[in-house]
């Protein structure tokens, strides 16, 4: 994982955030993925809510303050890729 990825990673990870790395051999999910099917995930994403279907404000601060930005997958998790 690059280290602006690392970065943010271990920032949301500290927040709450359910981030999960992504393994190797799964390049198309990005540097990391967020899982939005735990509770946890309430206040980040919800692929069902009208408020956080783009998610959380927070969560985009964050991502693009190192220059990434993320993207559903499946309603299951959103991916984090580079900016």
């Amino acid at each position: 994982m690059k280290k602006e990825a690392r970065a943010a990673f271990n920032k949301l990870k500290k927040l709450g955030c359910p981030v999960r790395e992504s393994k190797p051999n799964y390049p198309d999910r990005g540097h990391f993925w967020i899982d939005a099917e735990t509770p946890e995930a309430d206040e980040w994403l919800d692929y069902w809510s009208t408020d956080l279907f783009m998610g959380s404000d927070k969560l985009n601060d964050i991502l693009s303050q190192h220059g990434l930005y993320w993207e559903w997958y499946n309603s299951a998790y959103g991916c984090v890729y580079d900016d």
